[in-house]
């Protein structure tokens, strides 16, 4: 069994020959890994880990996008939805954080109207296709983030928090006009993979640590019509759909298995989210991917405690399928890579190592 068909089978909520895995790292992280292993390229990374699932995205071709450095002597950079973000470095690496708003100001349905949105002509998809043949023998996802996602970058989320309760309308009809640019945007990516797309994820972070960001009646209200729409596109080209939501977001899992959306992403350590209450209520409805806790046991833990969480997450989750192994996020440049190593080295499900 190749990594595609190990993973469409977890994906479809069956057990395949061994628990499919992922990788996923900052960049810095990337090549710190591939430095210590003598690696030339980010396959032969992919490969000394045995992963089973390949990243693919389509190349910006639009306009000239602003990119400046401010009076600070920071980097800034405009995305092509309009936002801009500012470089900030940390003890630990390097982020960008949303520093300019274009929607700030949206008050009204005919504001909504008027705002620039991107055009899916922006793209370059040939980029799909080659990876598609590059890789016939992996599972190919693809997918950034969701309308709840980029309208944090928009809009300052207390503002469109704010918008949902005084104007909704207006709130869902900037929600609306990002995903009818998905919709064509994803339709091409489709076109474009000749089939052998396997997952469409959309990142959309619904919860905190301890609760969602609104209540599941606002989540239903202002977005799950168009997850059906999203999840329904996936399908009609036989892909599955992957919802990305970090957070306590246990209390939608219903209405997501209800959506049709075939697996969730990351687990983390949160109350609702524990693998034996996921395996207990959703076994055979819905796919699980990460859980591998990049908060506090891969920065802070040993590699034998590592190796044990990995275990039961195989063992609990993914003992009839239903489970992909990775971390509860990209690994952050704290993780030792020795812990990274842990995961990777346990014996999967069904399988050597």
């Amino acid at each position: 069994m190749n990594s595609k068909e190990r993973v469409r089978l977890v994906m479809e909520h069956k057990k395949a020959d061994r628990t499919p895995v992922a990788f996923e790292a900052i960049s810095s992280v990337t090549e710190k890994l591939m430095k210590h292993y003598g690696l030339t390229s980010y396959e032969q990374l992919l490969e000394k880990y045995e992963i089973d699932i390949i990243t693919a995205a389509p190349r910006y071709i639009g306009p000239k996008l602003k990119e400046y450095v401010n009076a600070q002597g920071n980097r800034v950079r405009q995305n092509y939805w309009g936002f801009e973000e500012t470089e900030h470095e940390t003890a630990v690496d390097t982020y960008w954080t949303t520093t300019y708003f274009p929607l700030n100001e949206v008050k009204t349905v005919e504001d909504v109207e008027k705002a620039s949105f991107p055009n899916p002509d922006w793209f370059d998809y040939s980029a799909i296709t080659e990876v598609c043949e590059k890789y016939p023998d992996k599972a190919i996802i693809l997918g950034h983030e969701g309308s709840f996602q980029f309208v944090t970058f928009l809009m300052e989320m207390d503002r469109f928090f704010m918008l949902m309760v005084d104007e909704p309308e207006a709130a869902q009809r900037i929600l609306d006009r990002m995903v009818e640019f998905e919709l064509e945007y994803y339709r091409r990516i489709f076109e474009a993979g000749h089939g052998k797309v396997d997952i469409l994820r959309v990142h959309d972070d619904y919860g905190t640590q301890i609760s969602m960001l609104f209540s599941v009646e606002m989540w239903r209200k202002f977005f799950k019509e168009n997850t059906r729409k999203l999840v329904e596109l996936a399908h009609s080209y036989g892909a599955f759909y992957q919802q990305h939501s970090c957070g306590a977001v246990g209390k939608i899992i219903p209405d997501l298995i209800e959506c049709g959306v075939d697996a969730l992403e990351p687990l983390q350590k949160v109350t609702g989210l524990e693998p034996e209450v996921l395996a207990e209520k959703y076994a055979g409805k819905i796919t699980f991917h990460g859980g591998i806790d990049t908060q506090g046991l891969l920065p802070f833990g040993t590699p034998e405690q590592v190796r044990r969480e990995t275990e039961k997450y195989m063992d609990v989750l993914g003992r009839n399928g239903c489970y992909i192994l990775m971390a509860s996020q990209a690994f952050e440049g704290d993780v030792p890579i020795e812990n990274i190593e842990a995961i990777y080295s346990v014996k999967r499900n069904g399988g050597e190592r």
